[in-house]
């Protein structure tokens, strides 16, 4: 699946791909947040910098725990423009809770966390779920807040929603060809839903994409009585089924999905642990995230490679052909070592 990420990404820009790419549309204004921790910094900040912060001429802002595991000495706090906290509790219900009494609510929210199984954890008690969802979740209302707070709005066009654990050894993809009308969103990693891992949204949209977690505290009786047939629910299938609920998945886009998550061999984690690789020094935590960046890295060596659309399809044509993962690759490496590649396009 993870080659046609590159496959839809060229249905949306058939007609664009003669398209040079010098800045961003407008000369936009970008704000880039890492939620809820910063782990593995010391294998991806300065590839974070170098392949996000500076292509994007962005700020960069912090919305995160605060708890023994943060260092806070590390290079994402020293670049960042905005550093919000929340103190971490034992039972990450209690955030919810806090969540509630500030919209003066007295419901029992804790009833959605009857229907199962994998969407809200963190939160403890007799019906608790594993993972940290749940955490997750309460960060995005945390981040709307204080971005709300701060007045922050109407200081950027563009937010970028990420994780610090990103390997970006692939240029992340110009805001240019990404049309901010759309929420975008990184094609593969969705688990029956969308990926909560990567979003680019414009300012116009970012309140609603950000509400995802209000119902459980506003709704719960109304969230349950629509969640309840079925019991497979995990956060990527919550946040499309929010997306539906607010009217947005009409507004979904894709683009090709270039980084990949890593764990320190000392790391923290609450779900995948991954794999470790002996010649990076580091674990691989999604396999088939690693497999997306492995074929998109045969495509985009630098950030001007973003032109190649046409040699996108070309590739793509080869592979529905073939159906060959290794014919796909044999066919990117002769035509980016091509001396004579631009006459490709």
């Amino acid at each position: 699946m993870y080659v046609y990420d590159i496959l839809y990404f060229n249905q949306i820009y058939y007609k664009k791909w003669k398209m040079k790419i010098n800045k961003q549309s407008k000369n936009e204004s970008v704000l880039i947040v890492i939620l809820s921790e910063t782990r593995a910094f010391e294998h991806t900040f300065d590839l974070f910098k170098e392949n996000m912060l500076n292509v994007m001429n962005a700020d960069l802002a912090l919305c995160v725990a605060n708890n023994h595991r943060e260092e806070t000495s590390n290079p994402f706090y020293k670049e960042a423009k905005y550093i919000w906290t929340y103190d971490e509790p034992d039972d990450w219900g209690a955030a919810f809770d806090d969540m509630q009494q500030k919209k003066d609510l007295d419901s029992n929210w804790r009833k959605v966390l009857e229907i199962k199984d994998q969407w809200l954890g963190g939160i403890k008690g007799p019906e608790e779920h594993p993972g940290s969802a749940g955490i997750l979740l309460f960060f995005r209302y945390f981040l709307k807040e204080s971005i709300l707070q701060n007045n922050i709005m109407d200081k950027y066009d563009r937010f970028i929603i990420t994780r610090s654990d990103f390997i970006h050894k692939i240029p992340h993809i110009p805001l240019s060809l990404l049309d901010p009308k759309y929420i975008w969103i990184p094609y593969g990693e969705d688990y029956g839903g969308y990926t909560d891992r990567h979003i680019v949204v414009h300012k116009k949209d970012l309140i609603p994409v950000l509400s995802i977690s209000d119902k459980i505290v506003t709704q719960p009786v109304e969230l349950h009585a629509k969640m309840r047939f079925t019991s497979k629910w995990n956060l990527e299938k919550y946040i499309k089924f929010s997306f539906k609920e607010m009217n947005l998945v009409s507004k979904i886009k894709r683009f090709p999905y270039t980084m990949y998550s890593v764990r320190s061999t000392d790391g923290h984690t609450r779900w995948s642990s991954g794999k470790y690789n002996e010649d990076l020094g580091y674990y691989i935590k999604y396999k088939s995230e690693y497999k997306s960046y492995e074929t998109n890295a045969l495509l985009i060596k630098k950030h001007g490679d973003w032109n190649y659309f046409k040699m996108y399809i070309l590739l793509g044509i080869v592979y529905l052909q073939k159906n060959n993962l290794r014919t796909l690759r044999k066919s990117i490496k002769k035509l980016f070592t091509h001396k004579n590649r631009k006459e490709i396009i």
